[in-house]
């Protein structure tokens, strides 16, 4: 028996409208004691002295169903079937996550019963408010989060911070639609807890997890759209027992060229597909899980976006169609993109008293191919060969001081090894590279009454080492080492059960990254010159015969304070989240429009990265009204101002 200070809290929830069944019964098997959902399903019970227990739920109307708690996995989600149903209930249960910020803003989108196996990532994460994308043709789609993107957004996919090229405005993340559970967002600066490159905030994507005592169970799913003639299809399956749980999922998809309202996308192709499969062992004190997932990508880019000369360009500003436009089509030509992406990911956790130990390993594997338009053979080969290696520890320890006090301590280590593969026939347009960066971060929350406190602490280290070629095809090398303390303070205020108010304010920095350094050249339909890549002399001409460093051309990393404040209203009909920010960042890279460029390649516009100081403020509202069981009303806004405070400019692709 152990000390009486144990809480549960869950929620319920019909297996087939999806809705909250209030004032559900709950009694906890062997004991006397038990309880009843509140009108949105909820229930908690406190002071329980057991580490696990078995809980009946039972209403009128549903099947009676046991469920097996313990107190690491907290928040269960139970759906309980209707008598007619021929399934039994369902329980999801998610781990304490004693680490996250609750002071910070955040915003969930579910999907579970939603068909999404045909949208692209980023059109997903644009449905959460203050998430707009960054679109380059079609099928290329970056998510802005309060106008940020890129290096300045963290993707964290199934736990595991996401690796790609994500240097370029034409590189998509690769993650799969079709695979995602939930998303959240978390709007603060979140360097804190997740590392640097924070500057924007967090999308934290998670794929369904294995449910245990289920029986086997399997979906398939199919679908066509007549805009690009797609046609995709999934299959779904899983199964668990009380200790053991696993599920699986295949996809693919073929789409051909899209249409604008009076002509061909000629070469907006996409093919795709993918799998994943993840295990969960699960025993009272120890939790082993295993994930793996790939997908593979073939994406065409518009034929009409690369022009051979001057007077072609300056036609397609203002003609339509675009030149090159053809009948419909399967087939994807040059130029296209050929990205594949495999994930591979163990993680253990262990539980001791009050404390949890966690610790993650993961290797990510990403080859990503991109082929312009090329003379002869020479179409079929790429102009752009890159293989990324990424690996992650994790290592968090989570504890309970007192009983109003939560902890966690961790140490976080990201290593990436860029290589670029021979053959292309062109100067590459990034260096080789290797990264590490190394962190310890330490998040302490205080519970007192209607408040919750926070403070978060980190400190990094960062070092990147690069080998490429310059102009002149002559090999250079330059190493970088930087490193930086962040730090989190939050407040939350439950002013009623149903309102709250949260306000938080974190410093967050960015270490230069190698295409803000060092890309050079031609890079699908622009030209791109890193900061280290070029100079202008003093008749304002550009010169990018030598290769600078931080000697000759001194570079600061990015730093930036956000400060966010957010009221939510949660009703049974009503839901209100209002969130404001403000986010000031020092040192601030940013691509110029340098001029019109011309060579045996094509014509295209050329840019050249620079550095300033930024402001950018704006907010965000979700507002959701339920009129009945079936109707409900939705509204959501979005504002942006950002400013380039050094040249008193706006900023591109930032609009206000």
């Amino acid at each position: 028996m152990d000390s009486c200070n144990i809480s549960i809290t869950g929620k319920v929830i019909c297996l087939v409208t999806n809705e909250p069944i209030p004032f559900a019964n709950i009694q906890l098997k062997y004991n006397s004691l038990g309880t009843a959902c509140d009108e949105d399903g909820i229930f908690q019970f406190t002071n329980i002295c057991q580490k696990e227990v078995d809980l009946t739920i039972s209403h009128v109307g549903y099947k009676t169903y046991i469920h097996h708690h313990d107190m690491y996995h907290g928040y269960p989600i139970i759906y309980l079937a209707p008598d007619q149903y021929e399934l039994e209930g369902v329980v999801v249960e998610t781990q304490q996550s004693l680490g996250r910020f609750k002071t910070l803003a955040s915003k969930t989108l579910n999907l579970e019963d939603r068909q999404v196996a045909s949208a692209t990532t980023g059109d997903l994460f644009s449905e959460l408010s203050g998430v707009t994308t960054l679109r380059t043709g079609a099928n290329v789609v970056k998510p802005m989060v309060h106008g940020l993107h890129s290096n300045r957004v963290l993707l964290i996919n199934n736990e595991v911070r996401h690796g790609y090229q994500a240097w370029g405005h034409e590189h998509a993340p690769e993650i799969n639609a079709s695979d995602i559970d939930n998303i959240r967002l978390v709007k603060g600066a979140a360097t804190v807890r997740y590392g640097p490159e924070a500057l924007g905030g967090v999308i934290l994507v998670d794929g369904p997890p294995p449910v245990f005592d289920q029986s086997l169970k399997s979906g398939i799913s199919t679908g066509y759209e007549t805009n690009g003639r797609l046609f995709f299809g999934d299959l779904k399956i899983g199964q668990g027992s009380r200790r053991l749980a696993w599920n699986t999922h295949i996809n693919g998809l073929k789409q051909g060229d899209l249409k604008a309202p009076n002509y061909q996308l000629t070469n907006s192709g996409r093919n795709e597909w993918g799998w994943n499969g993840s295990v969960k062992w699960h025993l009272p004190l120890f939790d082993i899980s295993l994930y793996a997932s790939h997908i593979n990508q073939e994406l065409g880019i518009l034929r009409g976006s690369v022009m051979g000369n001057f007077n072609d360009f300056a036609n397609a500003l203002k003609t339509e169609p675009p030149q090159f436009t053809a009948p419909f089509s399967y087939f994807i030509n040059t130029p296209r993109q050929e990205i594949s992406h495999s994930l591979y990911k163990l993680k253990s956790s262990a539980y001791v008293g009050q404390q949890e130990f966690h610790a993650l390993y993961a290797l990510q594997v990403n080859e990503r191919t991109e082929f312009d338009i090329r003379r002869g053979m020479a179409n079929e080969i790429p102009s752009l060969d890159l293989k990324l290696y990424s690996h992650s520890f994790d290592l968090s320890w989570n504890y309970l001081p007192r009983a109003d006090i939560t902890s966690t301590i961790g140490v976080q280590l990201f290593a990436q090894d860029n290589d670029i593969l021979p053959g292309t026939g062109t100067l590459p347009f990034v260096p080789n590279y290797n990264s590490v960066n190394a962190g310890l971060y330490s998040i302490h929350r205080l519970d007192k009454d209607q408040f919750i406190y926070e403070l978060g602490m980190r400190y990094d280290f960062n070092q990147i080492e690069v080998r490429g070629r310059d102009s002149f095809n002559e090999i250079f090398r330059d190493s970088e080492r930087r490193n930086n303390a962040t730090f989190n303070l939050g407040l939350l205020y439950k002013m009623t059960p149903k309102m709250t108010f949260r306000t938080n304010i974190g410093s967050a920095w960015r270490p230069p990254k190698v295409g803000e350094l060092f890309s050079f050249g031609k890079h699908q339909f622009v030209f791109e010159y890193g900061i280290w890549r070029y100079a202008i002399n003093n008749s304002g001409n550009i010169s990018t015969d030598q290769v600078q460093n931080n000697e000759t051309k001194p570079i600061k990393s990015e730093r930036g304070v956000k400060w966010i404040g957010a009221f939510e209203i949660k009703k049974p009909s009503l839901l209100l989240d209002f969130v404001l920010y403000v986010n000031f960042i020092n040192n601030f890279f940013y691509t110029r429009l340098y001029g019109i460029t011309n060579d045996i390649r094509g014509t295209f516009p050329a840019y050249i990265y620079q550095q300033t100081t930024a402001l950018l403020y704006g907010a965000d509202m979700d507002l959701s009204y339920r009129h009945g069981s079936n109707w409900s009303s939705e509204l959501k806004i979005a504002y942006l101002y950002a400013r380039d405070l050094e040249n008193d400019q706006y900023f591109l692709e930032m609009p206000p």
